[in-house]
């Protein structure tokens, strides 16, 4: 894998978990349109990276990515909360 497909990778799958974690944190009609951009940079990726060890690394880099952002995510709500408790 050269060092621009290792970028390409690295920028696809940290979009992909974004938008995935955006999806399980919003609401009604806009997760639809979160969704569809997934589905659009999926589709992108895989039209240009056609080997199986570049699809396997964008799809274990997205879980990953996935991961870390719902942790602050769920972090960033929960810390608020706790300051204005007086702590």
């Amino acid at each position: 894998m050269t060092f621009k497909e290792t970028l390409w990778t690295m920028a696809a799958s940290l979009v992909t978990g974004l938008v995935l974690a955006l999806f399980a944190v919003l609401q009604a009609p806009y997760n639809a349109l979160t969704s569809l951009i997934g589905v659009a940079v999926v589709i992108m990726y895989f039209r240009k990276f056609d080997r199986k060890g570049h699809r396997i690394t964008f799809v274990v880099f997205s879980i990953l990515y996935y991961l870390m952002s719902v942790f602050m995510i769920a972090v960033y709500q929960y810390i608020p909360a706790q300051s204005e408790m007086g702590g």
